[in-house]
């Protein structure tokens, strides 16, 4: 595009700036402030920009018109975006929910609260893809590394674990014993 610029300059103005039309080797300087009418790229006082309303005669202003905050509000709504950004954003506010501090993504609580909001994404994932055996099997293995978490801050905080269960809506299954026991060794 510049290029296509440069050469509709060359070709009508024998020297714009210093530059001569035989002359191959163009850069932003040689559109500086004695270049007067002709295209240059913008800069720090480069006079109008979009949207800044002090466009002269109108017909130098942008072609696209005044920033309208409203459309720009609706473009950027959490309606209008993809289920992939939606996941992460609810990730996001799930570990931003249950951080102890500022930077805290690895806490038992703030990794409890992720797989959560994760498993909850996969079972939908899953009853529209019922066939998605490799999605189920993540699913299983997410639930399983959150049944161990929840284990561990039962047995290190029990308040904590409380207030957890509570917030992410889980049961309390640290009552129900294992479905299939280890058998003791016999000495």
């Amino acid at each position: 595009m510049a290029s296509c610029v440069f050469r509709a300059l060359r070709r009508c103005a024998g020297t714009v700036g210093g530059l001569t039309s035989n002359s191959t080797r163009m850069s932003s300087h040689d559109f500086g402030p004695s270049t007067v009418g002709a295209w240059r790229p913008f800069s720090a006082g480069s006079g109008p920009r979009m949207g800044s309303g002090s466009g002269g005669d109108g017909a130098a202003s942008s072609p696209v018109g005044d920033i309208k905050p409203d459309l720009v509000r609706r473009y950027l709504d959490a309606a209008q975006l993809s289920a992939h950004e939606a996941n992460r954003a609810a990730l996001r506010h799930a570990r931003e929910g249950f951080a102890r501090h500022a930077h805290d993504t690895g806490g038992a609580e703030a990794q409890i609260a992720a797989l959560t909001e994760r498993i909850r994404y996969m079972t939908a994932h899953l009853s529209a893809h019922h066939k998605d055996n490799a999605s189920r099997r993540g699913l299983v293995a997410m639930l399983e590394r959150r049944k161990k978490l929840l284990k561990y801050l039962r047995r290190r905080d029990g308040d904590s674990y409380g207030e957890v269960i509570y917030r992410l809506g889980l049961k309390d299954r640290s009552f129900v014993e294992d479905k299939y026991p280890k058998k003791s060794a016999r000495k």
